[in-house]
């Protein structure tokens, strides 16, 4: 292992294994939903990695599907397939645990650009002509649409032309 590398020894808890010892950090737990705070990517990604409780995940869809027309229902499954999430006990599965991580981080991210929740859900809603028309929500099915909301998002919030 090389010096300066960050080492999990407990879980939710990063240290460095550097010869001066930085004080334990512990994983922050979350904001609204349960979820591990999107301001953390760590603790997000140990979160999603340990599976993200399926009551969590649901209070976030119902959160992005309040100012929406399309059912909460039909909204999750546009991310999670209803074969996953049925298939779910009381977490979901890394897969799943991903994307719901994703959404938590991308509607952070969107509220601090827009500054309320409101306007980051409707955002988030909403076809934009950047991504040819499709919704930022429905990219976060995979990786690579989630990296084309938040550097969508990142232009916006910094003044880039978009």
């Amino acid at each position: 292992m090389r010096q300066g590398q960050l080492v999990q020894k407990t879980p939710g808890v990063v240290q460095s294994s550097s010869p001066r010892q930085r004080p334990r950090v512990p994983a922050t737990k979350a904001r609204a939903g349960g979820l591990s705070s999107a301001r953390n990517p760590a603790a997000a990604a140990f979160a999603a990695d340990r599976g993200i409780p399926k009551a969590d995940a649901a209070r976030l869809f119902h959160r992005v599907a309040a100012s929406s027309s399309v059912p909460v229902g039909r909204m999750r499954a546009e991310l999670i397939p209803d074969s996953s999430w049925k298939r779910a006990g009381k977490t979901l599965g890394p897969q799943a645990s991903q994307t719901t991580a994703r959404l938590s981080h991308v509607l952070s991210f969107a509220e601090r650009v827009w500054g309320n929740e409101v306007d980051a859900v409707e955002w988030l809603n909403s076809p934009h002509p950047e991504l040819a028309g499709a919704t930022p929500f429905s990219l976060l099915r995979t990786e690579a649409g989630g990296r084309a909301v938040e550097a969508l998002l990142a232009a916006l919030a910094f003044g880039f032309p978009v």
